[in-house]
């Protein structure tokens, strides 16, 4: 084999080693355009053979804009957590992304139903974190000592993806989760004992319309087998990413059964904890 053919061989194993390895990470010209048309505006134009590390290469470049605008993250968003999800989205893992307080509406106010493109209602639960401890902890019991607060949660994702366009699980962490308005109703006490835990994953979440009709009844269990369980996963995760919880972060631990797309006007929901405290917890929210 002559020099020649030789040097054509390895430019050539080279070029497949930079398409198939190297993160293609979206531009920060394509992030701007995402962002200052979030969430209205549907996007066009990501690959939906992006690989998971490309996702958050983009999700970083959309995070840092979003801290200039809007300062400091207040939580972090949890998603994919059951099997149903991770097939219909094609990834095989949870994954995260970054909450912001502007995008907290307050418990029974309203919100226009086109605040976004392809808008949703998601039941989703919350925890607050009460200190950093909880980056030591390696079970339920553990971590649970480090946890203040349970909520019940509602996020309004703007599913900004335009029709047509492949909706992976990696498109959709690369643009931080559709995470865009959500509401957080009152909390009760986190217990640190092996019943309170258990609890966690058979309570029933109830989900319903302004007449008292169930849309949705769903058990804790949907999140991972125990939300705790999604809790210990976010620990590692992040602990082999060198990020720390700290006190005061949201915890979003992900869709308690199914997401509903927002199809009609004037509609108040409500969203109960049942069977972790005597008074069950709700949250509420009016689409107008």
């Amino acid at each position: 084999m002559n020099k020649l053919i030789k040097i054509i061989i390895l430019l050539f194993i080279t070029f497949l080693i930079n398409k198939f390895s190297y993160a293609e990470c979206l531009s920060d010209q394509k992030i701007k355009e995402i962002v200052n048309a979030a969430p209205l505006a549907p996007i066009t134009g990501i690959n939906g053979d992006i690989t998971l590390e490309d996702a958050y290469c983009s999700q970083k470049k959309y995070i840092n804009i979003l801290k200039s605008l809007n300062g400091k993250p207040i939580g972090y968003k949890v998603g994919f957590t059951g099997k149903s999800t991770q097939e219909r989205f094609k990834i095989k893992t949870p994954a995260t992304a970054i909450l912001f307080e502007h995008m907290f509406i307050k418990n029974g106010s309203s919100i226009d139903k086109n605040f976004g493109h392809r808008t949703l209602i998601e039941p989703d639960l919350m925890m607050i974190v009460k200190d950093s401890g909880i980056m030591n902890a390696t079970n339920a019991i553990e971590a649970s000592k480090h946890i203040s607060s349970i909520h019940p949660y509602m996020e309004l994702p703007a599913l900004q993806i335009a029709k047509g366009e492949p909706i992976t699980g990696a498109v959709i962490v690369a643009i931080n989760m559709v995470a865009t308005k959500m509401v957080m109703g009152p909390g009760i006490l986190m217990q640190s004992n092996p019943e309170f835990i258990e609890s966690l994953a058979s309570m029933q979440t109830v989900f319903q319309d302004e007449m008292g009709t169930i849309i949705q009844k769903s058990p804790g269990s949907t999140l991972m087998g125990n939300p705790m369980n999604v809790v210990l996963w976010l620990i590692e995760e992040f602990n082999r990413k060198g990020i720390t919880l700290k006190a005061g972060d949201r915890l979003s631990l992900g869709s308690v059964g199914k997401l509903f797309p927002l199809k009609e006007n004037n509609k108040t929901y409500t969203y109960t904890l049942k069977g972790i405290s005597e008074i069950a917890p709700k949250v509420e929210i009016t689409i107008n």
